[in-house]
């Protein structure tokens, strides 16, 4: 247990790492470039990342579960990681091939060219940038340390080289440099841990599972990323502004939660191989009261402070973005039962089916709604179309989890979380009709967020959870005072 809490510590940091470094940034940038710029790149970093999600498939999730097995096997590790670098050298060649064609040919790209040339660049590097491989044997230590690093170096380079909204292209350069440097990196440091051999290589044996997890990557991205392109296609630059800024918030929120699910794969699945169901209901138990308690008042947080919010995550002129974060911050609470059923029991479970079925299903209920209505209501449009989709996703994985491996999801749990999270809306509102400014409008609300949620939970719905996070919390807080005194 002292392993999953150091790994999810240093995963939790990575995750933060990841969202928070952009929260810093995006205040500036969004203030220096403009909502159209901002959309700009946001809608051609989707569509290279789309040709990245194409050439890599499933070998970031197959390869983390495969090198997680043979940890401390050394042969049979560079055996896993040799075969996966030459399915992905295949794939890349391919993508690369298609992305330079679509840059040169198709008319609505090339008033972009000069940015897709920079998004070449990232599909390159992005094979050697290995973060799977890292993730595998389990290495957070390293990849944190040098997230953080990277990160620091691209913001002392945004503000030295972005002042102007001409600038936007040096950017995207810098926003590709800093994967550039990370892969450069990653494959250096990782020749302390493998060895790269194309000899007795057997890609058959790995093509079909990597094929499995793409497909289900490729269909989940088709009501996720998807809706970005398309907005971008039939909407506009600014739409896909407004969009990405609604998203920024409830991203880095997520983030936590996937920390955590993420780190619980290796224990979910020791414990499904040894068949201990009792166990498992008591780890669902446990991840869907940490989320529900933490996500429902959030998302009531969240709702009563959407203008201050945007307003300080990007300043004035990004308007458009209030009512679609009001739409998607309702996914932290959709996506994250997600995460507890897809990746944290049925990925582990490796019911390569069932994870077909629940892409699929998504694929079909996004694209059909963003063809209906994200051409008439653009970004609100778009934000419908993800949130709808990940109900029928969160709706069809509770009901397959259930099926198969007989864990279900407290409903009371939830509807009991639900009414303590009313008594939030009392003081919010009182904050909101007085309107005390923005930065204390957010100070206040947070302080109603964090005293609220510890009389709650410790002393009226008295969560486990809480409780024991607390109780070690505190004997440390107690000899930090002790030492400083």
């Amino acid at each position: 247990m002292a392993s999953i809490r150091k790994n999810f510590g240093y995963n939790l940091a990575l995750t933060l790492c990841n969202y928070l470094f952009p929260l810093v940034t995006y205040p500036y940038v969004s203030r220096v470039l403009g909502v159209e710029r901002i959309g700009i790149c946001n809608f051609v970093d989707g569509i290279v990342n789309y040709f990245i999600l194409f050439c890599a498939l499933g070998i970031a999730s197959y390869g983390i579960r495969e090198l997680a097995k043979c940890r401390e096997d050394y042969d049979k590790r560079n055996y896993v990681f040799s075969n996966l670098i030459a399915l992905n050298s295949i794939t890349t060649i391919i993508a690369l091939v298609a992305l330079v064609s679509a840059t040169l040919w198709i008319p609505s790209l090339q008033s972009y060219r000069e940015f897709l040339w920079l998004g070449v660049l990232k599909l390159v590097c992005n094979m050697f940038l290995i973060e799977w491989f890292f993730q595998g044997i389990q290495e957070f230590k390293y990849i944190t340390i040098r997230s953080v690093i990277v990160k620091l170096l691209f913001i002392a380079c945004l503000f030295i080289f972005v002042h102007t909204k001409e600038d936007v292209i040096i950017y995207y350069g810098l926003t590709v440099g800093s994967k550039v440097l990370s892969a450069i990196i990653n494959w250096s440091y990782s020749t302390k841990y493998r060895k790269l051999s194309f000899r007795h290589l057997n890609l058959r044996l790995f093509v079909a599972p990597i094929l499995a997890f793409g497909y289900y990557r490729i269909l989940t991205s088709m009501y996720t990323t998807f809706n970005i392109v398309f907005l971008g296609f039939s909407s506009g630059d600014v739409e896909v502004g407004y969009f990405t800024t609604a998203t920024k918030l409830y991203g880095i929120l997520l983030s936590v939660f996937t920390a955590f699910t993420t780190v619980m794969v290796p224990k979910v699945s020791e414990l499904l191989a040894s068949g201990e169901k009792e166990r498992l209901q008591i780890i669902a138990n446990k991840t869907f009261s940490v989320l529900s308690i933490v996500a429902l008042p959030i998302i009531i947080v969240s709702l009563f402070c959407t203008e201050d919010i945007i307003l300080l995550l990007s300043g004035p002129g990004y308007e458009g973005a209030y009512t679609p974060f009001r739409i998607v911050i309702f996914m932290l609470l959709i996506i994250g039962i997600e995460q507890i059923i897809i990746q944290q029991f049925l990925m582990a479970s490796q019911s390569n089916i069932s994870i077909v079925k629940i892409s699929s299903i998504g694929a079909v209920v996004g694209i059909t709604l963003n063809s209906l209505i994200t051409p008439t209501f653009g970004a609100i449009g778009s934000a419908i179309s993800w949130s709808l989709s990940e109900l029928v996703v969160m709706f069809t994985g509770i009901y397959l989890v259930k099926k198969m491996l007989g864990i279900y999801l407290n409903g009371q749990m939830l509807v009991t979380n639900m009414l303590w999270s009313l008594l939030y809306v009392v003081p919010l509102s009182l904050v909101k009709y007085f309107d005390f400014g923005i930065w204390m409008n957010l100070i206040l609300s947070g302080i109603v967020f964090v005293l609220l949620f510890l009389l709650i939970n410790l002393k009226f719905n008295k969560n486990e959870v809480v409780e024991e996070t607390v109780a070690r919390f505190i004997p440390k807080l107690n000899r930090i005072i002790k030492f400083n005194k």
